[in-house]
This record gives structure tokens, C-alpha cells and sequence, in this order.
């Protein structure tokens, strides 16, 4: 096979391909610095500021790589040691969720695993009011660097009202905490699915894409078997039901009852089980939508990181 090399990383690409995997540029798109240097000194690359990352496509590479991770997931997830070998890494993404929220609503976190009732166990302390302002000054921070930018300026003062609401009472802060997890795996597999098809963020392209598109693929089959499970498995619900060593109660079933008490909607865990599985869908069509228009978001996103004054 005929390949070329990257004229901005040097990373190989073959003769008909219109971008560089490693990197991202467009070839039709790069030119050379032409301005004057000075002797020993190397000509940097200049890329336009229109349109530098394309639309992607999915074509023979891309499905080949979904194809590849698509079997390894289904091989993994069949066979049941393979499932225990590799469901640390989900654990590992639910924990990270709950973590992330609980330091975002004041509660310092540690995400661990359970060697003793199974799966995973993110410790936290007391709701500490230090952190909850230090959060509240980052938004500060945000909204002062982007006063001059008005549509940035709304979406930082919208998180932070969404925040607020949050944190500002004990129950909101535990549902957000406990919805967290769960929520977790599905972002993060929606973000390794991106991954996978744009060939970003990754060392070695061509042999970590696949494994990201397994990665996310392992992360969806094991929430779809969770809640199928709870929505129609009598027995498992039982068990879910019974909580970790009979005292501390499993997240959806947490939500469950904080919803009862403290709001009009009473929720059973069956609801819940098909609202996140219709939910786990979302991510991977977010990627999917990113990823054939990126030229446009690209282009929203630095106007975005655009600071005025």
C-alpha cells in the first residue's frame, strides 16, 4: 500500500487519505509558514483558521475499527470470566462519576473498589461549605474571563444556576450524587466511542482506536444487561433490592426512594431502569452527530473560547 506522511506530525496515512488520523489535519487545508526566518531556524506549519478539522466520515477504516472493537465487546461480555476480568474498567468509569459530582457538590471523594460485597464503593466525607464556595468561585472566575463573550457568559451563569439548584439542599446534592454513577459509564462510553472514531487521543491510532470502540461497546452491554435485568428479572431486582450487606442501599434504588419522598414523582426502580437505558443510548448519538458535523462544532466551540474584552 501507497502512504504518505504527515506533513505537520509525519505519522504514515495512505495515498487517499484526506486527513491525518494521528493528528487531525486537513492535507487539502495545510500550507507552509511563509514567512521570513532566520538561518537554523525550522518553518513551522500554518493551518488556516476556517474549517481546520473536517466533517468526519465513516467509511471502510471507521467501520473496520467499530467492526474490530464491536467483536472483542461481544466475545468479552459473552464468556463469563472475560466479563469479570474487564468489568473493573466500568466499575472503575461509575466511581469516577460519582467522584467528579461529589467534589463538584462538596463532598471530597474517593472512588474505590468493593473487595467485599463486589463492584465499586466512592467514599466521601460531610458536606463541606470551603469546597461548595471554591466551586462557586470557579464560576465566578469563568463568567469574569468571558464577560465579553455573551453567548459563553449564558452557558457558565445556566451551569451555575443548574448548580446552585443542586446544592443547595441535602437531598439534591445526594440525588445528583447518586445519579452520578450511571450517568458516568454512559458519557464516558460516549466519549470513548468519539475517540474511536475520530482517532483522537491516542498515542498509537491504529491499534488504541479499537480498543476504545471496545471499550464503550463493554460499557453499553454490561448498562443494557443491568437494566433489562431490572426491569424483568424478578430475582435480580430482589437481590439489587437488598442493597450492599443489607445496610447501604444500590444508586437507582436510592434515587428511587429520594424521588418518593421529596418530590411529586414516584418513580419505581423499573422506571428508572428504562429511563437510563433509553438514556444510554444518547451519548453514542451525540458522538455520532459531533463527528459527521466537527467542522461546525469546532467552529462553535472556538467562538465560545473566545475571550473579549
Amino acid at each position: 500500500m501507497v502512504t504518505v506522511a504527515c506533513p505537520k506530525c509525519g505519522f504514515l496515512e495512505p495515498e487517499s487519505a484526506r486527513e491525518c488520523s494521528r493528528c487531525g489535519i486537513v492535507f487539502g487545508k495545510f500550507v507552509e509558514d511563509s514567512r521570513p526566518r532566520l538561518s537554523g531556524q525550522a518553518r513551522a506549519p500554518v493551518l488556516p483558521d476556517d474549517d481546520i478539522t473536517a466533517d468526519g466520515r465513516i467509511g471502510p477504516t471507521e467501520l473496520k475499527i467499530l467492526g474490530v472493537g464491536l467483536a472483542i465487546a461481544i466475545i468479552a461480555f459473552a464468556i463469563p470470566l472475560l466479563r469479570f476480568v474487564f468489568f473493573p474498567i466500568d466499575i472503575l468509569l461509575h466511581e469516577l462519576g460519582h467522584t467528579i459530582v461529589g467534589w463538584l457538590m462538596g463532598y471530597p471523594s474517593i472512588p474505590s473498589f468493593d473487595f467485599v460485597y463486589g463492584g465499586g464503593l466512592t467514599r466521601h466525607a460531610g458536606f463541606q461549605a470551603i469546597l461548595a464556595l471554591a466551586v462557586a468561585g470557579g464560576f465566578a472566575y469563568l463568567a469574569y474571563t468571558f464577560r465579553g463573550n455573551s453567548r459563553t457568559l449564558a452557558i457558565v451563569v445556566a451551569c451555575f444556576l443548574v448548580w446552585l439548584f443542586f446544592v443547595g439542599s441535602e437531598w439534591r446534592r445526594e440525588i445528583a450524587f447518586g445519579a452520578a454513577g450511571h450517568i458516568g459509564e454512559c458519557v464516558f462510553a460516549g466519549i470513548f466511542f468519539y475517540m474511536a472514531l475520530a482517532g483522537i487521543g491516542w498515542r498509537i491510532p491504529e491499534l488504541e482506536r479499537p480498543l476504545g470502540a471496545f471499550i464503550a461497546f463493554f460499557i453499553e452491554f454490561n448498562m443494557l444487561s443491568f437494566c433489562i435485568n431490572l426491569m424483568h428479572d424478578q430475582d435480580f431486582l430482589e437481590v439489587y433490592r437488598e442493597g450492599k450487606g443489607g445496610m447501604l442501599m444500590h444508586d437507582v434504588d436510592a434515587l428511587s426512594a429520594d424521588l418518593t419522598i421529596h418530590t411529586a414523582w414516584h418513580p419505581s426502580i423499573q422506571a428508572l431502569a428504562r429511563l437510563l437505558l433509553l438514556f444510554s443510548f444518547v451519548p453514542f448519538a451525540v458522538a455520532v452527530l459531533w463527528y459527521l458535523k466537527r467542522a461546525r462544532w469546532h467552529r462553535v466551540l472556538r467562538s465560545l473560547l473566545t475571550v473579549t474584552i
